[in-house]
Order: structure tokens, then sequence, then C-alpha cells
């Protein structure tokens, strides 16, 4: 009996429920080895996403701030705050190994931390809504280059369309009462805000007068979100222009045009 147990044959890897020298059922053994890989990869992944959701989040935050929708605002604020920092929590629960309460507690500091930067003004209004206002004109303009090549839309609407988008950036200078102390900046703050906003109206005006379908449509909404976010950067300086004694008496015919300019984007959709 001894000497039989002791050359008792071993499992072989081709047996039913076998098992490998490292006792891991042998079907499990290449699963288990590409796991981590597939792991990491959804993780990178999903983080993609949060801080891209974040971003979004943030936009939102300083759309809706623009606006005057505080609960919007401070939800879409929180929200991005939680997101934006939950790539840090992996970071720091991987590095740290930092789990649990302690875990949850960094998360929420980070938080914190992350939902002061736009309301204490260390990431400006005006140049996060100016330069998200130009990726809808860029991919407008891409879908317009690969649908219609050879074939250039209305000449009026399209240099309308241009001369709006590359304003954008000029009013991402004022970000802070700083920009605006001087008076020779805050009357250059003050053509600049007036000179985009009548391009905001133009193109509101000459947006769709033709090129039916798909492109249109494109254009429709493409041209209403972008111009939109680049009239709330508008707002927002605005705000800090009132404060001041050597602009506020230029702010309310300035608040004119920008409703209108709005009232003219807006009617692209009825079209």
């Amino acid at each position: 009996m001894r000497f039989a147990a002791r050359f008792r044959p071993t499992m072989t890897a081709g047996d039913d429920g076998a098992m490998d020298a490292a006792g891991t059922p042998a079907a499990e053994a290449p699963q288990a080895r590409r796991s981590p890989l597939a792991s990491v990869a959804v993780r990178v992944l999903l983080h993609a996403a949060f801080l891209v959701i974040s971003v979004g989040c943030l936009i939102a935050y300083e759309h809706f701030r623009a606006g005057g929708h505080s609960t919007a605002s401070v939800v879409s604020l929180v929200t991005g705050a939680v997101l934006g920092f939950a790539p840090v929590r992996d970071v720091v629960r991987i590095v740290f190994k930092v789990e649990g309460k302690t875990l949850h507690l960094v998360h929420g500091l980070g938080g914190l931390a992350l939902l002061g930067l736009p309301v204490a003004g260390v990431v400006g209004g005006p140049p996060v809504l100016s330069h998200a206002a130009m990726a809808p004109f860029a991919i407008m303009g891409a879908a317009q280059a690969v649908m219609h090549q050879g074939h250039p839309r209305n000449a009026k609407q399209a240099a309308a369309l241009q001369r709006f988008a590359t304003s954008l950036p000029e009013v991402a200078q004022f970000t802070s009462s700083k920009n605006l102390a001087s008076p020779e900046n805050a009357r250059r703050a003050v053509a600049v805000l007036t000179d985009i906003v009548a391009k905001a109206q133009a193109l509101g005006e000459t947006e769709l007068e033709s090129d039916p379908g798909f492109q249109s449509a494109l254009r429709r909404v493409s041209t209403r979100f972008g111009a939109g976010l680049g009239l709330d950067a508008v707002d927002l300086v605005l705000a800090k222009l009132a404060a001041l004694p050597g602009t506020a008496a230029a702010v309310p015919g300035l608040r004119q045009q920008l409703t209108a300019a709005r009232r003219a984007l807006a009617g692209t959709g009825s079209r």
C-alpha cells in the first residue's frame, strides 16, 4: 500500500479538474495571466472617461453660472470635482496602499480641493468657456471638409463663422479684475466685447440661409452651442466690467447687444 501510494500517478493538464503545479486549474492559468493587463486597460479607459466628463461638468458649471442657474451650476461643479479626483484616488490606493474609510476621506478632501479651484477663480470662467466654444466649430469644420469637398458653403455665413471663431480667444484674456485694473485695458475689453457680440449677431443672422439637410443640421447644433458658450464668456467679463467705475456705463448697452445676439442665434433653430 505504501509503495502504491508513493508511486500514485499525478493528474495531468488533460484530465478533468486537472490542477497545474501551482495548484491553479490549468484552463484558468492563461486567463489569470491576462486579467491584470485587461484590468489596467479598463481602468485607464474608465479614468479617461471620468476626466472627459469632469471637464464637461466644469464647462456646464460656467455655463449655468453665467445664466444665473445656481442649483444646476453647483450640481455640475460637485459632479465634476468627484469624477475629476477619481484617477488620483486610484493612484493613492495603489501607490500608498490606502484603503477603506481613509481612501474615502482622501477622495472627499481631494474633491473639495478641486471644487475650490473654479470657486476661488483659479480656473477662470472666460478661458474655459471660450476654449470650449472652439470645439464645436472645429468638429463642424472637419465634417464640412469630409462631406462637401470642393463645394464650399455660402460665403457670407462662412466668413461670419470664421470672424466669430477667431475672436473667441481674445475674450479669454480678461480673466480677472487685475487685467481690467488699468483704464486702457478696460477700454480695450469693452472694444473686444462689442466686436465679438456684433460678430455673434451677424453669425446668427447668416448661418442657415442656405444648405439644408445634414450639413445644415450639424451647423445649427454646432453654431448655437459653440456661440452660446462664447457669449457666456462675454457675460462673465461683463459682470467684471460692471463693477469698475470706468466701464460700468458701457455695460447696459453691451448687455442689450448680447441679448439681441442670443436671440439671433436662437432663431437659427427655427429656420
